[in-house]
């Protein structure tokens, strides 16, 4: 018979601490994982560790195994493709660390499981900063799928704009789709130049649709 005891409540504690020092800085960012989310993840896999040394039987050491693959499934569900690219990758990644900080919690490595913890902060924090740097002098592709009338001039007029946004030309196709012209651009820049030009493409008149 197991029997709760105050180490083990002190064990959820932490756990609550460090899934809600963590999830809070994921709510301060409008992310789908969250306090609650983030802090769950924590308790419940502190709970997976304690019952997994608690009973003894080293079969049980499977349950680590199996947090770690249930997890990675919780994780990919945030992980989605938008503005051609991918988004949710952080938060992911969140969800496995606050994971496995719970199982640290949950076989008594406190010290550990509490400097990763600032450690943590302090990559979603100040990593965050670096990232900006990154996206103002950095560059990435992004592909745009634009929809016009048939006036041939406006394909070289499109070409303009792109230069004059500061826009690498990767790749590019035309074809006809129910009577309208479309353009397909691979499109490299930084991603202030990417803001830019999607506000000018949104502004034509002529442009009846456009994706990216």
């Amino acid at each position: 018979m197991l029997i709760f005891t105050p180490e083990d409540l002190v064990k959820i504690l932490i756990a609550v601490l460090i899934g809600g020092v963590i999830g809070l800085e994921r709510e301060m960012h409008s992310k789908a994982a969250g306090l609650r989310t983030i802090t769950l993840i924590t308790i419940g896999s502190t709970m997976f560790t304690i019952l997994s040394v608690r009973s003894g039987d080293p079969a049980t050491a499977r349950i680590s195994a199996n947090i770690v693959t249930g997890i990675g499934f919780l994780g990919a569900g945030v992980i989605l493709f938008a503005e051609g690219k991918l988004k949710g990758l952080t938060t992911a990644s969140s969800i496995w660390v606050a994971a496995s900080l719970g199982m640290a919690v949950g076989i008594g490595e406190y010290v550990l499981a509490l400097v990763t913890t600032a450690i943590v902060i302090i990559v979603l924090a100040v990593f965050a900063r670096f990232d900006q740097l990154v996206d103002r002098f950095g560059r990435e592709t992004r592909t745009y799928e634009i929809v016009y009338s048939g006036r041939e001039e406006k394909h070289e007029e499109l070409e303009g704009l792109f230069l004059g946004c500061q826009m690498r030309m990767r790749n590019r196709k035309r074809l006809k789709r129910n009577g309208e012209m479309v353009s397909v651009w691979d499109l490299e820049g930084r991603a202030r130049d990417h803001l830019c030009l999607t506000e000018k493409l949104l502004a034509d008149k002529e442009i009846k649709d456009l994706k990216y």
